[in-house]
């Protein structure tokens, strides 16, 4: 009987060393946790990286949370709800000015402005914009902050020559757009390229210029990263995982799969353009920078007068600790 014990136990330990140690992982249980999310280009990596698994290899089980708006998504934080989500950086960082100081930023999933300020076709010159209305997702949110700058880089004054509304997301908006119910907007792809195909005109299109700037990237709380670092950096394992899975071309069926769930279209030619755009947007790690961040805070009229210090709001041991990681597997 010992003997057979023996050889049990033996067959046991041999199978085990067979499994791949990802798969070990999964039979421990997941850390539970709920993540908030926009919708826009640069958050589509975020829902790829959940929906092809990369969360779960890193001991993760994610309960996605839509937040419309940055501010919903700021309130959720602070009233300790969603102590982790993907943000746009201006709300942020005017929260964060404001005295919220338990926010960080710790990555980034686009590090280049790529909105496209888009009118209906009435609108023939910029100058036509005057008393016009402006549709963002909500007021004080990332959309409201760039539509401001495309509107100043026109020429116009965003307080007193146009009307900016709340519309919400990019299908509300552009539904609002053709309907002329606003008569300009910002958008992403794939509703830049809805508006091409429409022939609507495109005033400012950021995403032909160099510039540093945080569309969307993982926000957390410092209180969470001193309860729970290993989790943050779980969250940042699978993200990056996430982001290598949607640009291999290998995985590209599924990837457009998954963007057509994230957006709620089967129309592939948008969903390929949408993948095009983003792979190139951040073509490595989630990085974020302190240049990227400091242009988010000098092309806002409030923020720019307040002498912020960057690095503060930025922590970036977790993205040091990825790359090493990464570099110690030869990747």
């Amino acid at each position: 009987m010992k003997k057979i014990l023996r050889q049990a136990r033996a067959i046991l330990c041999a199978t085990l060393l067979l499994i791949p140690s990802f798969l070990l992982a999964q039979t421990s249980k997941l850390r539970e946790i709920k993540v908030g999310y926009p919708l826009g280009g640069s958050a589509s990596y975020f829902w790829v990286a959940y929906r092809s698994g990369s969360f779960e290899k890193h001991g993760l089980k994610l309960e996605p949370i839509y937040i419309r708006g940055g501010l919903m998504g700021i309130q959720a934080a602070l009233s300790g709800d969603l102590p982790l989500q993907l943000q746009g950086a201006s709300t942020v960082v005017a929260a964060w000015a404001q005295g919220a100081k338990e926010f960080q930023f710790i990555g980034a999933v686009g590090n280049r402005l790529d909105y496209v300020l888009v009118a209906h076709p009435s609108i023939k010159r910029p100058e036509d914009l005057k008393g016009k209305r402006i549709g963002v997702s909500q007021l004080g949110s990332s959309t409201d902050f760039i539509a401001r700058v495309a509107v100043r880089r026109l020429g116009l004054n965003a307080d007193k020559e146009v009307q900016i509304v709340g519309i919400g997301g990019q299908g509300d908006r552009w539904t609002a757009l053709t309907a002329g119910q606003v008569q300009a907007t910002v958008l992403q792809s794939p509703f830049t390229l809805k508006a091409r195909k429409a022939g609507y005109p495109a005033f400012i299109d950021f995403s032909k210029e160099d510039f540093e700037y945080v569309i969307a990237g993982p926000v957390t709380m410092r209180s969470f990263i001193r309860a729970e670092r290993e989790t943050v950096m779980n969250f940042m394992r699978g993200l990056a995982d996430g982001m290598d899975f949607y640009r291999d071309d290998k995985n590209k069926d599924r990837v457009i799969k998954y963007l057509g769930e994230y957006y709620r279209s089967n129309v592939v030619e948008e969903l390929e353009e949408t993948r095009r755009v983003y792979s190139q947007v951040t073509p490595g790690l989630p990085i974020v920078t302190a240049k990227a961040m400091e242009n988010v805070i000098a092309n806002d009229k409030n923020l720019s007068t307040m002498k912020l210090n960057v690095s503060e709001l930025l922590d970036l041991s977790f993205l040091e600790q990825l790359a090493q990681e990464r570099k110690a597997k030869g990747k």
